[in-house]
């Protein structure tokens, strides 16, 4: 049976004064999902809060101070949720917790540029509570995978996103990460949205990102079948770029190339050729 959603603003406030009475040491928490749009007043209420910190010990403290409050850890959470890769997720009441370290689905950081982004929202006592900014809950809730996020980011973007603050973070990630796996999952979520009669921008630069992740695949797959097959010996270290333009054609060569850089999938020998990363 689904869970209704518990927690409407007043008890968000409420419950966060609650804490701010258990903690030992000052403690900062960024809201990144539906606590902040019920905050926003974008929603009535939310099934849980989700939190993400920076740091090892205010991790370890919110453990201690929500256990202290009663919260306990549930075992028969849904695979969606398990995907998520949450440092831990508390329940009390049928109010839930979901808490995570610098990091959503282990595909999105908490950046430097989300923080300069973020609202601070109030501070009691040691305890400072902050809301990373709409566009990059847009970009959290894109790569997770659980039954509201589409509604949400609905709701987010009838209300105005930023589309170049979307992508300039999404080329942020991709540093971070070395990885564009999650460039799959934001396509996927948004062709629901379209599939619903929702259609932005964001979705036609994320279609285009999403075409140069497949060209890098295919560049990549290039490379590792040459590398065994026809560039076996000492001659190169790596793969020559116009093997792989003769393979794949230049267009998807110059483009899977430039991406695989980007994200640190590939490297240029001295000799010029190509070699894979990792």
């Amino acid at each position: 049976m689904s869970r209704e959603p518990t927690f409407e603003s007043t008890a968000i406030r409420r419950q966060f004064s609650e804490l701010a009475d258990l903690i030992s040491d000052d403690l900062t928490v960024y809201l990144i999902g539906g606590g902040a749009l019920t905050l926003e007043g974008l929603k009535n209420a939310t099934k849980d809060i989700d939190l993400i910190v920076r740091k090892e010990s205010e991790l370890k403290q919110l453990w201690s101070v929500l256990t202290a409050a009663g919260y306990e850890p549930q075992g028969d959470l849904a695979e969606a949720y398990d995907e998520l890769e949450a440092a831990f997720i508390l329940e009390k009441d049928r109010r839930r917790f979901d808490v995570f370290h610098r990091q959503v689905a282990g595909v999105i950081h908490l950046s430097d540029a989300m923080i300069s982004r973020s609202q601070h929202l109030f501070d009691e006592r040691g305890l400072s509570v902050q809301t990373v900014s709409l566009d990059d809950i847009f970009l959290f809730k894109a790569v997770a995978n659980r039954e509201d996020d589409v509604e949400d980011m609905v709701r987010i973007a009838q209300g105005g996103i930023d589309d170049d603050v979307i992508v300039t973070e999404i080329m942020t990630q991709l540093d971070l990460l070395g990885s564009d796996d999650f460039i799959g999952a934001m396509k996927q979520k948004l062709d629901r949205l379209e599939d619903q009669g929702f259609v932005f921008d964001i979705h036609r630069e994320v279609g285009e990102l999403y075409e140069r992740s497949q060209h890098g695949t295919e560049v990549r797959n290039a490379v590792i079948s040459l590398r065994e097959h026809e560039y076996d010996d000492d001659l190169y270290s790596g793969v020559p770029e116009e093997a792989i333009t003769r393979r794949v054609g230049e267009e998807i060569a110059t483009s899977g190339v430039e991406w695989l850089l980007k994200i640190g999938d590939i490297d240029q020998a001295p000799d010029g050729s190509l070699v894979l990363d990792r």
